[in-house]
């Protein structure tokens, strides 16, 4: 996204892999043959790991979720029907389950997100609510956004140390320049991202590959707007990390200048990494984004292509045959339940 990354091009990339590697790599993903041809990991095996620390609500808070809570009838009630344009992109046998979205954790993530306030809380659970009811995310339809995904310029792909769902972004594989489709194809891998994570699990990570990064293949500040509107109105509480990855020197100062003005919640979420330089020292109370790549990731479920280890290689016929088998499979239970 130009307006928070693309700021000029990326410095000299590591050594692993170098940038020979990382060329032939691409025009493999490109052009759809790599070998051996992996799958992409949807499921996050069981394990005796930690996960992210979800905060606890304090007394006020879980006071405006139980009245939230008694309220649902009224949050649900007179719901707007499917937009006449989403009905182009989306499956509509696959019904809207709003009682079923609305949980105790989701209703938390918005009372934390709006400070505990009620009066925001609810009219931002019925903007969403609403929302969901006109656009269907959850019911995109996989043929709709495929273009989005031929380079594998961002999917969702394997976990991180803390269990929470990767998407990898590789900005210099981008192929198309419709927006309105881009944001769709964000849409529908994080509600991809959100049927996968395990209990316990409300976030997901950004794995960002600043390789080869430039003014002709970053997205308009419009749409890096409308994502990131949608991410917080839509979305909130659901940003775990976003890791940049050999970050551009214009960029790393541009963030030196701005970040006093961020909220520092969200400038806790992010964080530059340069793979094979020695973990940065910081000090208790430091507030440097620099991060040694095992704060977050196993190199061994790291991809390759983002200075890990495991040697996935995006390949379009068989991540889209993934993606195809996953959505059947996911919408079964929604029909099972209405009937």
């Amino acid at each position: 996204m130009r307006s928070l990354f693309g700021f000029g091009k990326a410095e000299e990339t590591p050594a692993s892999p170098n940038a020979s590697e990382k060329a032939a790599n691409d025009a493999q993903t490109a052009a759809g043959d790599s070998e051996p041809a992996i799958p992409p990991v949807f499921d996050c095996a069981v394990s005796d790991g930690p996960l992210q620390e979800i905060k606890a609500l304090s007394a006020d808070e879980q006071q405006v979720l139980e009245r939230i809570k008694a309220e649902i009838p009224e949050l649900i009630a007179d719901l707007p029907p499917i937009d006449e344009e989403a009905k182009k992109f989306v499956d509509e046998t696959v019904p809207l389950d709003i009682e079923g979205w609305l949980t105790d954790e989701c209703i938390a993530r918005y009372v934390r997100a709006r400070k505990g306030v009620y009066d925001d809380t609810k009219k931002a659970l019925r903007k969403s609510i609403e929302w969901r009811a006109a656009t269907r995310p959850h019911a995109l339809r996989p043929d709709v956004v495929e273009i989005e995904s031929r380079t594998g310029k961002m999917y969702f792909n394997g976990f991180d140390k803390l269990s929470r769902p990767v998407i990898y972004m590789y900005n210099h594989r981008q192929n198309t320049k419709e927006p309105d489709n881009q944001i769709r194809w964000v849409v529908y891998t994080l509600e991809l991202c959100i049927r996968h994570m395990r209990p316990g699990v409300e976030k997901v990570t950004l794995a960002i590959d600043t390789t080869n990064w430039g003014f002709s293949n970053s997205v308009s500040i419009g749409t890096a707007k409308k994502f990131l509107d949608i991410l917080s109105n839509h979305y909130p509480e659901r940003l775990g990390r976003a890791v940049v990855f050999v970050p551009p020197k214009l960029f790393v100062g541009f963030y030196s200048l701005v970040s006093p003005f961020i909220d520092p919640v969200t400038k806790a979420k992010v964080a530059f990494v340069k793979p094979n330089d020695p973990a940065p020292a910081q000090s208790e109370n430091s507030n440097s984004p620099w991060i040694a790549v095992e704060e977050c990731f196993a190199r061994d479920s790291l991809e390759k292509d983002c200075y890990g280890n495991w040697a996935f290689q995006y390949n379009h016929q068989v991540y889209w045959k993934a993606i195809e088998d996953e959505f059947a499979q996911a919408k079964q239970p929604l029909l099972d339940k209405q009937n």
